[in-house]
């Protein structure tokens, strides 16, 4: 899914997509958490439009091809929506990211590694 911290600002849109590749077997499906609690499809969080229709602020879509690509998608970031997301697939290991939504501007950080000589991007 990408690193283990993401850092997006408040009002911004966030995607997180987790990819099964093909094999012997049945893809199954991905259930998605936030900390311990399930996200369901359709969710009750909802923004209200100039349509007076609402429309769900966080969203899931998964697509079947050669590999199972499932994506959250979370629009108008908001504080309240920071945590901890693990996407379980039925035949994979669990991965996840912490979601950080920060109000104000965001920095990026660069942190050379005297080791491997990598550069690891930390927002902030």
């Amino acid at each position: 899914m990408g690193p283990a911290d993401l850092y997006v600002k408040t009002g911004s849109s966030v995607t997180l997509t987790c990819v099964i590749s093909q094999g012997p077997h049945d893809l199954g499906t991905v259930f998605w958490y936030r900390g311990a609690a399930i996200i369901h499809q359709p969710l009750a969080l909802t923004e209200q439009t100039a349509s007076s229709q609402p429309q769900p602020r966080v969203r899931i879509d998964t697509e079947w091809t050669d590999q199972l690509t499932s994506r959250l998608h979370i629009s108008k970031a908001r504080p309240s929506d920071s945590g901890n997301y693990t996407c379980i697939p039925t035949i994979a290991d669990p991965t996840s990211v912490n979601v950080h939504v920060i109000n104000g501007k965001l920095y990026v950080v660069y942190a050379y590694s005297r080791i491997k000589g990598e550069r690891n991007k930390f927002g902030r």
